[in-house]
């Protein structure tokens, strides 16, 4: 989530040009124009200000802020200029003659940063926006400086070009503590320049490294984005010495340097994968040389225990992380100088974070700071006044600029107590990550000697520096080897080169292990070793496979909860006889306990300040999938081997439990897709059975004389609906309303569905469909029709003490039985139930609309289809006379 994302807020209307909020840690009320609050809550003896209003002046909506060494602020809007103004004296605010904007065709940016007398910018604009104006500039950094010396800006050099734009596009900078060089972040839709390649902390050999293909996201978000996600870059102050620092983010906004010279970013979170066991909510990552955060799309994201990735110093629920600044140089108490400030701008908060040395890293103690209702914050900076200036906005919304100051007297002198065990081992952290800089014996030798750290910043540091150097300078070392933990992160180094000739090495070296010798967390890493032989080196053998089944039988399931997901997906991977009975009975486990794999859910006040996004949260927060569960029911998707009928009943009906729950908007699509899944691994004259069981009735001989589809069918994605809203598959669209009957014949609608009077009436009208839907809305209910299914005409789901499952259409009922409709497809067939075996009914969280219609069409039919709704069946309408463009 990020301020550009699709969460409306209520717009700010007119408040008081000159607002002054003090000391009270109460909330505070100011009437806007229209008689609307915006609530505010601050800290005790502070003063809020609001020093401009820019969208009052028709000057955009501002999303970056900087200052340079005169005063001189400079702010961007999201959509057009860079405008600046000299900061204002104390008590001042901005008049709008004051301000003036940037006359160099450059603008859009998302970061700004004074640094060696320049303006550094970072546009966020496709390229292609262009339209062949080489006056207008797409993504990239930029140097604007004063080449004439005459005290204004006048010369624009463009230093990297970058490809990716938008929400997840290029972000923000940050100056290294000593002044020398300069941070930059980017999103996980901004592909990493070849020039950054080639001078990496972290290897660049990246992968999915997943054991089992991913769920895209069920809508399409990120499909096509692959590993390594948002990275993090530093560079000198002419553009060049480019070399990456840190990668595995999903879209980190912004970052910052704490009292000690190290660096954090607040990366968000896909709220659409509320109730997925991969979802993770929004999070401050500690940015050491060499990181790797583990974003991966869908449903492939690495969980943070895994060694080859490291964990958050804090996690802080759903958000839309937006700036970060030091609280170093801000004239504030000294309780705050040693953290950092980061804002939300979906909620409306700023938080301190007071970090706090954990070993050679920190853990996160987190405070709520300032918040407003509606305050959609944007950027914020410290003035060179010691006060912190933020700005309000984004997405065209109602733009402010505020001041917040502390009324008490300060001691700038103030330091927190020294922590020299931390201090030491931060020091060790920064000579292993200094690796480049030694001789690679040297560096080899350090490394090695502290695989086994207790501090797992450093092991990770010490693995990184020996994938670094050349394996033929420390393979040898693996192989005499006698400390087990070494051996697992030297195993995680080797096995992530892919050389499978040293296969058999790794996994004898592994299998030789004791199991009972390792804490838990060491178990998990000796699997995520055994994992990514298989995935970088490729399928073991018949040998190679009973020795590690023999090194793992009898160990699953466990009493921890983390080691059995791994083992349970090592051992499906490697088809153990009863691995699939274990993993159903964990399934059935966790649905009945309501098991969480740690949600990370708003507080219910944080959600009261969004009217639109903080409902959601709540109902989902009343409503929370079983996350253990689903993890084993998305694994047991994959398995092939090891099922009985009996096994198989129960997963499928199992469905029903879970699809009652409420997640994010993609969570109900994505289950479907994990049910689809599974059943293609169902013997194809037991697929009608287990569809049926599950709630979804594949077309019989009712529907012969319907027209079949043309075919052939694909199993499409999310992202392949979305193409036919907003990418090319209906530009200039030239079909006929025959080929658009034909499709809604084929694709079974007819049979549910009115249209001009003509059809089945088990389904809602569609003649007045497409002003109800918007056309994704239109297109993705047809592909996920789980997702919001009415009342008025979902099913009845009933629980029958045979502890089966059956939902129908409810035809007649009597006093001792009840007459249902099972398969909408087939309003011919129906099923008599005896009232005293029924346990329970309740509404079907199933719809009565089969999913996969579309499969079954190809990619012009579901255009022909398409079409054919939008104009209502009605062929004098424009879609069949003129191009659409949705």
């Amino acid at each position: 989530m990020h301020f550009t994302s699709k969460i409306q807020f209520a717009l700010l209307t007119t408040l008081s040009l000159f607002l002054v909020i003090s000391c009270s840690p109460k909330k505070v009320a100011e009437m806007t124009g229209d008689g609307n609050e915006v609530k505010f809550n601050i800290p005790k003896d502070f003063t809020l200000t609001e020093i401009y209003h820019q969208s009052e002046e028709k000057q955009g909506s501002w999303v970056a802020l900087a200052e340079d060494d005169k005063g001189i602020i400079y702010a961007c809007d999201q959509r057009g200029k860079i405008y600046f103004f000299k900061r204002p004296e104390k008590d001042g605010t901005v008049n709008s003659k004051q301000v003036d904007s940037l006359n160099l065709n450059i603008g859009e940016a998302h970061g700004l940063l004074w640094a060696f007398n320049s303006l550094y910018v970072a546009v966020n604009k496709n390229w292609e926006d262009a339209s062949g104006d080489k006056t207008i500039r797409g993504s990239g950094i930029y140097r604007i400086t004063d080449s004439t010396g005459d005290g204004a800006l006048n010369d624009v050099q463009m230093l990297l070009k970058l490809e990716g734009a938008g929400e997840h596009g290029p972000h923000s900078f940050v100056l290294s503590p000593d002044g020398s060089e300069i941070y930059f972040i980017a999103g996980n839709h901004v592909l990493i320049p070849e020039a950054l390649k080639k001078n990496s902390k972290l290897p660049t050999n990246w992968g999915e490294d997943n054991l089992f293909p991913p769920y895209l996201d069920a809508r399409g978000h990120a499909n096509d984005i692959k590993a390594p996600g948002g990275w993090i870059a530093k560079f000198d102050q002419t553009g060049e010495n480019w070399e990456l620092i840190s990668a595995g983010y999903r879209n980190p906004f912004d970052f910052a340097f704490n009292s000690d010279g190290e660096l954090f970013a607040y990366d968000a979170d896909m709220e659409w994968d509320i109730g997925m066991p991969w979802y993770r909510p929004t999070r401050l990552c500690h940015v050491t040389p060499g990181s790797e955060y583990g974003w991966r799309t869908g449903s492939g994201k690495w969980p943070a225990y895994y060694p080859d990735n490291l964990p958050a110093v804090h996690n802080l629920e759903q958000g839309s992380p937006t700036a970060v600044v030091s609280a170093a140089k801000l004239r504030f108490p000294s309780k705050y100088t040693s953290g950092i400030f980061i804002m939300d701008w979906s909620f409306g908060t700023i938080y301190h974070i007071n970090l706090e040395p954990a070993g050679s890293s920190y853990t996160g103690v987190r405070e709520e700071f300032l918040s407003g209702t509606p305050l959609p914050l944007t950027d914020m900076i410290v003035g060179k006044d010691g006060n912190l200036y933020f700005a309000t906005g984004g997405r065209g919304l109602d733009s402010r600029l505020y001041r917040l100051s502390y009324d008490g007297d300060v001691n700038l002198s103030d330091k927190r107590d020294v922590n020299s065990e931390a201090e030491d081992l931060r020091a060790l952290r920064h000579r292993i990550e200094n690796y480049s800089k030694m001789k690679e014996e040297e560096a080899i030798a350090l490394a090695w000697e502290n695989l086994n750290h207790p501090d797992r910043f450093i092991r990770y540091a010490s693995r990184i520096s020996l994938e670094k150097m050349p394996l033929d300078l420390w393979k040898e070392a693996f192989i005499h080897e006698p400390n087990d933990i070494k051996t697992i992160e030297a195993g995680i180094a080797m096995a992530r080169q892919g050389q499978t000739d040293n296969k058999d090495l790794i996994l004898n070296k592994l299998n030789a292990i004791n199991w009972n010798d390792l804490s838990e967390t060491q178990q998990v890493d000796l699997l995520r070793n055994y994992a990514l032989v298989f995935i970088r080196m490729g399928n073991p053998n018949s040998s190679q496979r009973r020795s590690v089944l023999n090194k793992l039988k009898g160990r699953f399931p466990s009493q921890n909860d983390i080691i059995n997901r791994e083992l349970a997906a090592l051992l499906l991977y490697l088809n153990e006889k009863n691995a699939v009975l274990n993993s159903v009975a964990l399934l059935e486990k966790h649905t009945i306990e309501k098991t969480q794999i740690d949600s990370g859910m708003l507080s219910e006040e944080a959600t009261l300040r969004s009217e639109q996004y903080g409902p959601l949260i709540r109902e989902v927060i009343a409503k929370m999938p079983p996350g253990e569960a689903i993890y084993y029911g998305v694994l047991l998707s994959h398995a092939k081997e090891g099922w009985s009928k009996e096994l198989r009943e129960k997963y499928f009906m199992w469905f029903y439990d879970v699809l009652s729950a409420k997640g994010g908007m993609s969570f109900k699509a994505y289950m479907e897709n994990v049910r689809l899944q599974a059943m293609r691994n169902v013997p194809e004259n037991e697929k009608a059975y287990f569809e049926e069981l599950s709630g979804v009735y594949s077309p019989n001989t009712i529907v012969e004389e319907l027209p079949q589809p043309i075919g052939p069918g694909a199993n499409y994605s999310g992202s392949t609906v979305s193409s036919f809203v907003w990418g090319d598959k209906m530009t200039n669209y030239n079909g006929t309303i025959e080929a658009g009957e034909r499709a809604y014949k084929a694709a079974l609608c007819i049979l549910c569905h009115r249209m001009n009077g003509e059809g089945g009436a088990t389904g809602p009208d569609l003649t007045q469909i497409r002003s109800k839907f918007g056309k994704y809305d239109l297109l993705f209910a047809i592909y996920s029709p789980n997702d919001a299914i009415s009342d008025q005409y979902a099913f009845t789901l009933f629980h029958l003490d045979t502890k089966k499952k059956i939902a129908g259409r409810i035809l007649s009922e009597t006093s001792d039985s009840i007459k249902i409709m099972p398969n909408p497809l087939n309003t011919t067939y129906s099923v008599q139930l005896a009232k005293s075996s029924i346990i329970k009914r309740e509404l079907s969280p199933i719809s009565p609309m089969p999913s996969g219609l579309l499969n079954r069409l190809n990619e012009q039919e579901i255009a022909d289809l398409f079409a054919y709704l939008l104009a209502a069946g009605d062929e004098t309408d424009e879609v069949y006379n003129s191009n659409i463009n949705p």
